[in-house]
């Protein structure tokens, strides 16, 4: 699940949780207005990631959301909040038509 969030203190949180959500990873990990990562890890095994959470200034969060919606169709309230990540849409067949 992701959340988006948009705290007091000038920040957006985008916080990403479970294996789907490593495409939007892959898609924004090097942006570079990412103040801070965030990392949670499972207390039971340090090696294994439970969530991840990229913090940006808050001037930053339409651009976050632009982000989400047009590459990974995920739209969040204007208050933020929890969204399911859509399946990944099946890869388009590149053969090509020859008339």
């Amino acid at each position: 699940m992701t959340t988006l969030s948009v705290g007091e203190i000038g920040e957006v949180r985008l916080t990403l949780r479970g294996e789907d959500e490593n495409r939007i990873l892959a898609t924004v990990r090097r942006w570079p207005h990412w103040l801070r990562v965030d990392i949670e890890r499972d207390p039971g095994d340090p090696q294994r990631c439970l969530a991840i959470t990229l913090v940006a200034d808050r001037i930053h969060e339409p651009i976050v959301r632009d982000i989400l919606k047009r590459s990974f169709g995920i739209t969040f309230p204007e208050t933020g909040g929890d969204a399911e990540l859509p399946p990944e849409a099946p890869p388009r067949s590149r053969k090509r038509r020859w008339h």
